[in-house]
Order: C-alpha cells, then sequence, then structure tokens
C-alpha cells in the first residue's frame, strides 16, 4: 500500500511560506459536504494555482469482497480509466491529452485514483472522472488493457522490498479481511483468470459514490461539484473491517533481501489524538539525536510510519540491512528510550521538525488532496491534516511529552516481527 504520509497546516508561521497558510481562511461551509449522489467531498481551493488536484477514494477491498481475488480492485480501476466515455475518449486519454497525470494507488481496504491536471482543464476531468467510475462499463478491450498495466504493477510490486515486508507484516497482524490479504496475485495468469463478467460485477458494487470521497485542491471550487451531484448508481457499503490476531508473532521468513518488518495494531482514526501522538513518534523515532547508543548496523536503513484506519491503525517500521536480529534490537531499543517523556527542549525540536515535515508534504495541491481524500476515506474527513482549520492541528498542539511517552506504552508493545532473509541465487 502506498503510505500517504500524514500531512498538516501546522503553526504555519513558523514554517516556510506556503499557499496552505492562506488557505486557512476559507469559508468552512465550501470544505466538506456531501452530494446528492452520497458521495463526500473535501475541497481546499488555491484560485491562484496552475493546477488542480482531483482525487477519487473509495472504501473497497483490494481483493474482491470474498478476499479471494488480488488485483481485483486494480484491475477494475485501470478498466474504467481505459474505457470511452466522452467522444470516444477514455478518461485517461482525456487527462494525459492535456498534459495532465493519472495515479491509481490500491491498498488492502482503500482504493485512490489522483489526477492533476492544468487549471483550465478542471471542470472537464471531473464530469470525466465521474462518468468513468460512478456511470462507466468495462468493455473486453478496456479489460484488456487493464490486465497488461496491472500485470505490470503487479511485477513491480513483489520487487519493492517495503510492499513486501508490508504485506506480509499485515498478514500476520490481522487473521481475516482485506487487510491480511495480498493487495496483488503472485502470476499474471491469475489476473487471466479473472473474466470480463466477475470485474464487471465487482466495479457496479465498489464504484459507487455512496463508497466515495472526492477531494479537490488547488485550481478548483465548489461549482466543480454542481455537475455531477446526482451521478452515479445507487447504494453503499459499509467499510469490511479486518480481525487482529490475538497474540503477536516473530516470524522467520525468505524474501528478496534481508531485511525487518516490526508492526502493531494502533488507535482508530476516530481516537485522533492518539493517532496524531504515533505520527509524531514514527517521526521522532529514527531521529539520530534521540541518543541511540548504536547507529543501525552495517549501513541499515530503516523507515517508521502510522497508517491511520477507520477500525485500528497500524504502526510498522520497515528496515534493510546485512543483520536484520541486530537492526530488531537497535530499533526495538529507540522505541523503548520513548516510553519516557522526553525533554522539553528535545520534544519542541523534534515537534518543529514534525511541523516542518507535515507542511512540505501539502504544498502541492496533489499532497493535499491525496492527504484530504485519504482522511475522508477512513471515516473522519475533517482529521485531514491540511485542512484549513482541521482537527488535526487541534491535536497536534494537545501533544506533550508525557501524552507521547504513553501512547508508547499503550499500543507499541508485543509487536508482530518479520525477519526476512535473502533466497540465495541458484548457480547456472
Amino acid at each position: 500500500m502506498k503510505r500517504l504520509a500524514p500531512a498538516a497546516l501546522l503553526a504555519c508561521a513558523l514554517l516556510l511560506p506556503s499557499f496552505a497558510c492562506v488557505r486557512a481562511n476559507a469559508a468552512p461551509t465550501e470544505r466538506l459536504g456531501h452530494l446528492t449522489s452520497g458521495a463526500s467531498y473535501s475541497l481546499a481551493a488555491d484560485p491562484d494555482s496552475p493546477t488542480a488536484a482531483i482525487g477519487l477514494w473509495l472504501h473497497v477491498p483490494a481483493s474482491g469482497y470474498s478476499f479471494d481475488s488480488p488485483g481485483i480492485a486494480d484491475l477494475a480501476a485501470h478498466a474504467l480509466a481505459d474505457a470511452p466515455v466522452v467522444g470516444g475518449q477514455s478518461l485517461r486519454e482525456i487527462v494525459e491529452g492535456v498534459g495532465g497525470t493519472i495515479e491509481i494507488e490500491p491498498s488492502p481496504n482503500l482504493l485512490g485514483i489522483s489526477i492533476v491536471v492544468p487549471k483550465a482543464e478542471a471542470s472537464a476531468t471531473v464530469r470525466a472522472l465521474a462518468e468513468a467510475y460512478f456511470t462507466g462499463t468495462i468493455d473486453a478491450k478496456s479489460l484488456d488493457e487493464a490486465r497488461r498495466e496491472t500485470s505490470v504493477r503487479a511485477v513491480e510490486e513483489r520487487f519493492n522490498i517495503e510492499s513486501e515486508l508490508q504485506s506480509r507484516l499485515f498478514a500476520a497482524l490481522f487473521s481475516n479481511g482485506p487487510m491480511h490479504a495480498p493487495i496483488y496475485p503472485n502470476s499474471a495468469s491469475s489476473l487471466d483468470a479473472m473474466h470480463l463478467q466477475q470485474v464487471q460485477h465487482y466495479a457496479e458494487r465498489a464504484f459507487r459514490p455512496g463508497n466515495a470521497s472526492l477531494s479537490f485542491a488547488g485550481a478548483v471550487g465548489a461549482s466543480l461539484l454542481q455537475q455531477i451531484a446526482a451521478m452515479g448508481r445507487p447504494g453503499n457499503d459499509a467499510p469490511i473491517e479486518s480481525s487482529r490476531v490475538e497474540r503477536a508473532a516473530t516470524q522467520s521468513v525468505r524474501g528478496s533481501s534481508p531485511a525487518i518488518a516490526i508492526g502493531f495494531v494502533g488507535p482508530p482514526i476516530s481516537s485522533r489524538d492518539d493517532a496524531t501522538a504515533l505520527d509524531f513518534i514514527a517521526s521522532a523515532l529514527l531521529d539520530r539525536q534521540l541518543g541511540r547508543a548504536l547507529p543501525l548496523p552495517d549501513g541499515g536503513i530503516a523507515v517508521a510510519r502510522f497508517v491511520t484506519l477507520q477500525g485500528a491503525g497500524v504502526f510498522t517500521i520497515f528496515g534493510v540491512g546485512k543483520d536484520p536480529r541486530k537492526m530488531k534490537g537497535v530499533l526495538l531499543e529507540d522505541l523503548a528510550r520513548l516510553r519516557t517523556p522526553l525533554s522539553r527542549s528535545r520534544f519542541d525540536r523534534l515537534l518543529r521538525a514534525f511541523r516542518f515535515h507535515l507542511a512540505s508534504a501539502i504544498d502541492v495541491p496533489q499532497g493535499l488532496a491525496d492527504n484530504l481524500g485519504w482522511y475522508a476515506a477512513s471515516g473522519d474527513a475533517a482529521y485531514a491534516p491540511g485542512l484549513p482549520g482541521g482537527q488535526y492541528a487541534r491535536s497536534i498542539s494537545r501533544l506533550t511529552p508525557e501524552s507521547v511517552a504513553a501512547a508508547v506504552r499503550r499500543y507499541l508493545e508485543n509487536p508482530a516481527t518479520i525477519l526476512m532473509t535473502a533466497v540465495s541465487e541458484k548457480s547456472v
């Protein structure tokens, strides 16, 4: 799953100037709402931006509603992007024809379609997006084109060490449901086995306004919503939650590289202050001035993230290096230090760095639209980092050394761990 780095408009006076700070005075009635069709929307307009970022986010299982068809969400999303909608052109052709970009990003239980186009093309693009995904039909030609695109992505993901670790870790943390199932299949033959009618039925259920959150940033306005307000199939599905395992465990596996994954089930998005604390911890954990006794072994590298989700978030640490067991000890030692409240001076320094990191992630419309859409689809649009006057900034203002240490003690104990050793190459 692509991790959408948490991003927020936080203490603009402490940060480099950006259009995000200007947006803080936007009228609150324009920022969040629901369309007649049932889709929710988040809007952060910047009339001076030369581009418009448009996002469509759906709470749908990447592996199908029976969790036995990895790749079907990506396949259906690409097929609808390639099916003709306006004047015989597909959404992809319309977007790329004006120099724009379209990205499709499935995660276990959310699917995102992110589009960036020139300012003048925003209205036509929003209309084409709604026609493609809310009323469009997959045909044999668009499905064949989608198979090629999804097959390439599936291969890329198999060679992406972080995706490999994440898939194994989520399967270890959750016993069933979309979080337990892989996003992509192991072979292209599995994609070929998904017939047209199967993908059509999935798309008709998944791609409905009632399952969707739209996000807009940059050169956008509320008028864009009027043309699509009633478009789409009726009905909706509640988000499908995954059951967590009762006891964490350590697994040793063979993979593409020596690496480690450490994971904890964290708070749901509704626990805003705790979720924000874990975002801060993920930022602070690998800070070299925390007092680590040893550097990461053998030049290893690591990244920590908190994935904010509706049912239960996931705190992850991924590391790649020659000695994963030694790396595990160093990383868990770092976590142990954070159980004790940081000094005020160190906490303040880390908080300034955290705020800068968050603000820089939304300094372009696409970054802002991605975050607005992710949090809305996860169940709390008002908490979306980057939303002017949103709840995230209020939660960060309540962070203290004591609350951060308490969050470590409450959530970051007894991890699930994946220790990966590289598969040895066979001699020819």
